[in-house]
């Protein structure tokens, strides 16, 4: 006779439809105990809750009934004769309705009692009111014997202990639903146990006959996530998970000859990486996400004495970076925030002093398919030769710009001799002539000086004269030194400003002209009728200060050159500039340890933001921000 093999799903069937059935059986029982309970609660209580309510609205009614004889009493005779009219009608319906939902024993003696009084009590009034006001009759109806107030207190009294009838009722049923709803909580208690006890060994079976097959693959994948390639599932059955355990000794030997035959690929693709990095000429440094070097070129280990992991274990020595290249080391590890500076002020300086090497460094986050970091990458780019023409750039520059000056001095002078006709008269001719040439020598001028301001800047030929300021006062400052002429060009100035901002230290004349140059340009390109807005607020531990305009704009294709020397916008002809004042303001912002954006849409408006760091109370005083010398 042939063995039967039964499927997981068989198994699985097989162990969970008895406890199924037995729940459904709990369920149901459960189902139709609650329906008895909340059928029977439901009736008591909505028929004892109707007689509480006729009774509370009769008791209500009856005494405004009393309150319209007191009334008709102190001589309000209109006023008591409604009252009267009203509350016998409210009265009468609540009668009814009690009268046609008598549900406890008893209260059908009570409520005919009610109906006499309330008969008698109705008589009563209505002799009352029919007797005239002027007399004592109505008087002695009220408060003599079996008067209108002693009939009032008995119907009190009879409909008070129907209502004390009907809430004692209530009590009595809810009493009731709490001791049939601890019988049910027992058996469903006993049901849940039984039930409990049949799933305990159906997960005993479980677990005998599908966990541990389960647990061995579990345990072979582990062992294979560590490098253990040599793992066999032993398990023979038929069933799906036999078919899982074939399987998966299938892949694992699929593995095992991969890993072979990618062992020497991968090997190959290393000493192809670690040749291309070593050919740099510049220094290359590769650290893992744990701070160690992974691969470090000859260039690196001549200039840094770095030394890279052998054979995947640190060196007994970690490379400790230089000063610059720390935080923006550990920021690309942390945050994976890459460092990109452009300027030669970020250069750091290696080797012995006279040859000295000037290094721009980059550092750059290395992140997997998954946005997960792996490690950084750091550049040390040789900008020496690039750094010394610069530098020569920079002195020629100034010093041709310093010997201009005196020639342009001299024109300048005696152009104004000339136009003041001190020599003599001149024609229409001539004075349009020197007017044009005074205009571009002072074109020449301004070129020249902001030549000669840039170079200082570049050059830090002294330190800023930095002083707390509180931002408020440099934006006001700036914004009335040119509110004259914004209103001879119909321009609105507006000056918006948040409480409680920290103060910046700055350079009060160095960074008003850098104000001063941006709202001038806000000027030239703002047509009459627009708007100059000047606003500053805090961020952090920075300060943020921004002018805005409702102008011409800029191109999107020229705001990534606003900043670039002797650039000027295609098309805009407005102004008379030599493309220098922005690269100087941002000159200025970086000197004070800030920085500077543009944001434009043409048609809309320009914005520039300038951020400074804010000055701050620490334990040894307040923050300092870095200084860096300019003229």
């Amino acid at each position: 006779m042939r063995n039967v093999t039964l499927s997981l799903r068989q198994r699985i069937l097989i162990t969970l439809i008895p406890l199924l059935l037995l729940l459904a059986a709990i369920g149901s029982a459960g189902i139709v105990l609650l329906l008895r309970l909340g059928n029977s609660v439901d009736a008591i209580l909505r028929e004892n809750y109707r007689s509480v309510i006729a009774m509370e609205g009769l008791n209500e009614a009856v005494e405004r009934i009393d309150s319209s004889f007191q009334f008709a009493l102190s001589g309000r005779e209109q006023q008591a004769r409604q009252q009267f009219t009203r509350s016998c009608e409210s009265y009468s319906q609540n009668l009814e309705i009690e009268k046609h939902n008598i549900t406890v024993p008893g209260e059908g003696e009570l409520v005919e009692r009610l109906e006499r009084l309330t008969d008698d009590y109705y008589r009563k009034g209505k002799d009352f009111y029919a007797s005239p006001a002027t007399n004592g009759k109505r008087i002695q109806a009220y408060y003599g014997p079996n008067g209108l107030l002693e009939v009032f207190g008995q119907i009190k009294d009879v409909s008070g202990q129907t209502l004390h009838l009907n809430q004692t009722n209530m009590e009595q049923a809810s009493a009731d639903a709490r001791r049939l709803a601890k019988l049910s909580s027992i058996g469903f208690a006993i049901a849940l146990a039984i039930a409990l006890i049949l799933a305990g060994f159906a997960v005993l079976h479980t677990m005998r006959t599908i966990l541990r097959p389960v647990q061995a693959v579990t345990q072979a994948a582990l062992a294979i996530s560590g490098g253990n390639l040599n793992q066999i599932v032993p398990y023979q059955s038929d069933d799906e998970l036999g078919q899982l355990a074939r399987a998966f000794n299938t892949m694992t030997r699929h593995l095992r000859e991969f890993r072979q035959s990618q062992s020497a690929i991968l090997f190959r693709a290393q000493q192809a990486s670690q040749a291309t990095v070593d050919s740099f000429p510049d220094p290359v440094i590769v650290i893992d996400s744990e701070g160690f070097v992974e691969i470090a070129n000859p260039a690196a280990r001549r200039l840094l004495g770095v030394l890279a992991k052998h054979h995947g274990q640190p060196t007994s020595g970690t490379w400790q970076p230089p000063e610059p290249l720390r935080q923006p080391l550990a920021d690309a590890l942390t945050e994976q925030r890459d460092y990109s500076p452009e300027g030669f002020d970020r250069v750091i300086l290696l080797g012995a002093s006279g040859r000295e090497r000037a290094m721009l460094p980059r550092v750059l986050a290395i992140r997997d398919p998954h946005g997960n970091t792996l490690g950084a990458a750091v550049l040390l780019q040789d900008v020496t030769r690039l750094r010394l023409l610069d530098q020569v750039k920079n002195n020629l520059v100034a010093t041709a710009s310093h010997e201009l000056k005196t020639p342009l001095t001299s024109i300048r002078l005696a152009v104004h001799l000339l136009l003041e006709e001190t020599v003599g008269p001149l024609t229409p001719k001539q004075t349009e002539l020197l007017l044009d040439a005074r205009e571009n020598s002072e074109r020449l001028l301004a070129m020249v000086n902001n030549l000669l301001d840039l170079a200082r800047l570049e050059q830090g030929s002294r330190q800023l004269d930095l002083q707390p300021v509180q931002p408020e006062s440099l934006l006001r400052s700036a914004a009335d030194s040119i509110r004259a002429r914004a209103a001879d060009q119909d321009i609105e100035v507006v000056v918006n400003l948040v409480e409680c901002l920290p103060e910046i230290q700055v350079d009060v004349s160095r960074f008003g002209s850098a104000l001063q140059n941006l709202l001038n340009n806000a000027l030239t390109y703002t047509d009459r009728g627009g708007r100059i807005t000047l606003s500053a607020h805090s961020d952090g531990d920075e300060v943020e200060l921004s002018v805005a305009d409702t102008g011409i704009g800029i191109p999107a294709d020229a705001l990534p050159h606003v900043f670039e020397k002797f650039f000027r916008v295609p098309g805009q002809s407005k102004g008379i500039g030599t493309g220098l004042g922005l690269a100087i303001v941002q000159e200025i912002v970086v000197a004070h340890g800030g920085t500077i954006t543009c944001e434009s849409r043409p048609g809309k408006g320009t914005e520039f933001r300038i951020r400074l760091p804010a000055l701050r109370e620490t334990a040894g005083g307040r923050f300092q921000p870095s200084l860096k010398a300019v003229s």
